[in-house]
């Protein structure tokens, strides 16, 4: 009786919690990025905001956190796409 109430709370207590992604694949510098992901669709990735940025883009390598990595990797981890920076 009491393994299933222990397993009840703990069930209860990984359910309650939201699950975080982790970040995506980091590539070492941006050859490498597109190397593996090909041409245009590579993004640099904020883990801080969560949010990733396309080439050209105000922000692209340049924040002091993220790293290069292939835009569906970023979106699968829960990133999304600067608006325009």
């Amino acid at each position: 009786m009491f393994r299933k109430l222990l397993l009840a709370t703990g069930l209860a207590l990984a359910l309650s919690f939201p699950a975080h992604a982790a970040d995506p694949q980091k590539f070492g510098d941006e050859a490498k990025a597109t190397a593996f992901c090909k041409a245009g669709n590579v993004v640099w990735f904020n883990p801080d905001s969560k949010i990733y940025f396309a080439p050209g883009s105000q922000f692209y390598g340049k924040t002091k956190a993220g790293g290069f990595t292939c835009r569906a990797f970023a979106d699968k981890a829960g990133f999304k796409a600067s608006k325009g920076n």
